[in-house]
């Protein structure tokens, strides 16, 4: 699905090669993120069965955690790409992708070990892969979307 969306984004990454560039930085921050939530609600599941509104309530906490790191680890990656290939677009691009898929990494993170369990599925078997794979996805979107916004 990476390689078909990186197909999709094609002439938007002709136009800004640098963007290529940073898409290793891109995914990696997100991935980290949703793998730290993703052992975080395992390890508040332990032998409890979610409802839909703590559910929610763990989202509403991990969106402000993830805004934030996302906002922080963008703007740290944005100062380095504006030194490094001075093309202001491209940083834009970097800030908002890695601050919009950090954030819906922390979601994705803290929500698929606890949909899983609602399913009455063992958590710690699937929900790793599940939400790394997911974030991947919504990451690649978001940066290429607000490539495509940007540079079309």
């Amino acid at each position: 699905m990476a390689a078909f969306l990186s197909g999709v984004f094609e002439a938007e990454l002709q136009k800004a090669v640098a963007l290529a560039l940073f898409i290793p930085v891109v995914l990696a921050l997100a991935e980290s993120v949703s793998i730290q939530s993703v052992s975080l609600a395992l390890q508040a599941l332990r032998g409890k069965q979610p409802t839909m509104q703590t559910i929610l309530k763990k989202l509403k906490s991990e969106f402000v955690t993830g805004l934030f790191l996302g906002v922080a680890s963008g703007v740290a990656v944005a100062i380095v790409a504006l030194l490094w290939v001075g093309q202001v677009r491209v940083v834009v691009c970097l800030l908002g992708g890695i601050a919009g898929g950090v954030t819906c990494a922390a979601m994705i993170g803290v929500s698929m070990p606890n949909i899983i369990r609602m399913l009455h599925r063992e958590p710690q078997v699937a929900a790793g892969p599940v939400a790394l794979a997911s974030t991947d996805l919504v990451t690649l979107l978001i940066y290429f979307a607000l490539a495509r916004w940007l540079l079309g």
